[in-house]
């Protein structure tokens, strides 16, 4: 059976997380610790980035290590707060990303899969006008299913009346993307 449909992975596949990561950190780093911290920017990148095992652990956690020790005077809260508020703004796409999406929409339905918060995840996808290419957008945190279960990646499969031979996943997480999508297959 020939492809009908591609389904995408959001972080790390179409967001290029590691630059979007740099960039904001680079960025709230500048705003809110160098004023009240003699922290260094490389090593509050380093640690915020080793802590956050890429995105595997939630960043309220990593704001309470990072506060912790730097002994920063400011709270973790304020500085998630300024995370969830923030990131989109300062997240970057991979190169040639809304091109392609353009060039596959007119000959594929598309479907979104991301695990993550709402808020977060539907406020990068509009920063970057990505949800008109996108239906369904299922949200791990929306649905209440999160990758790999089989079931998330087959409600879209369902909902465009395909088989799962007919539908490409396309995603760079080994565990969470590509087995996950194998099994469903």
């Amino acid at each position: 059976m020939p492809i009908q449909a591609l389904l995408f992975d959001l972080d790390g596949t179409l967001l290029d997380r590691e630059m979007s990561l740099v960039r904001f950190i680079a960025d709230q780093h500048l705003r809110l610790i160098a004023p009240i911290s003699n922290c260094p920017a490389d090593v509050y990148q380093t640690l915020f980035i080793e802590w956050d095992q890429r995105g595997l652990v939630w960043k309220d956690r990593v704001y309470q290590q990072l506060v912790a020790h730097f002994q920063l005077d400011v709270s973790p809260e304020v500085l998630l707060d300024d995370y969830l508020t923030g990131f989109a703004k300062t997240s970057v796409l991979f190169p040639g990303t809304i091109s392609l999406l353009e060039s596959l929409s007119s000959s594929y339905r598309l479907g979104l899969i991301t695990n993550g918060r709402s808020d977060l995840q539907r406020s990068v996808i509009e920063a970057h006008g990505l949800q008109h290419f996108f239906d369904p957008i299922l949200i791990s945190e929306e649905v209440g299913l999160s990758k790999p279960e089989p079931a998330l990646f087959l409600r879209p499969v369902q909902a465009f009346g395909l088989e799962p031979e007919q539908v490409l996943f396309i995603g760079d997480h080994p565990l969470h993307d590509v087995a996950a999508a194998k099994a469903v297959a």
